[in-house]
């Protein structure tokens, strides 16, 4: 009887391993810009819709009293639900009684720069880009 060798590779080589690592590296270096782009936009449709929530609070606050607030800031509005995380929020006054804008600033750096609301409930940004 003659015995056989049998020469069976089990597992991976270090080649083979290595082509693998430089694959998933190559796809997360264009997944990871991808995806915190996402997270910032999230957090920018936030902090719009957080603004609009202070427009209807200021309104509120002009039916209920005759007048807007004089000052408006991160704690003006207690049921906003404001993200106080990732923006300061706060309004300016215009000349007439009726006129005011909000404002969200970006504690972090954004292309989009500080969002703006208006008295009218039109949205603008001082940073550059499509930001509403």
């Amino acid at each position: 009887m003659v015995s056989q060798i049998h020469n069976c590779q089990k597992g991976m080589t270090l080649i083979e391993l290595l082509v693998v690592v430089a694959i998933v590296g190559i796809i997360s270096a264009f997944a990871y810009p991808a995806y915190t782009d996402h997270v910032t936009k999230s957090y920018r449709e936030d902090a719009k819709a957080g603004l609009v929530r202070l427009l209807l609070w200021m309104e509120e606050q002009y039916t209920t009293n005759g007048s807007y607030p004089a000052a408006v800031d991160n704690t003006s509005c207690p049921g906003c639900n404001l993200n106080l995380k990732r923006y300061d929020y706060g309004a300016t006054s215009g000349t007439e009684a009726n006129i005011y804008k909000l404002s969200a600033t970006p504690k972090l750096d954004d292309t989009c720069g500080t969002l703006y609301l208006n008295a009218a409930g039109v949205g603008s940004a001082s940073g550059s880009g499509d930001c509403w």
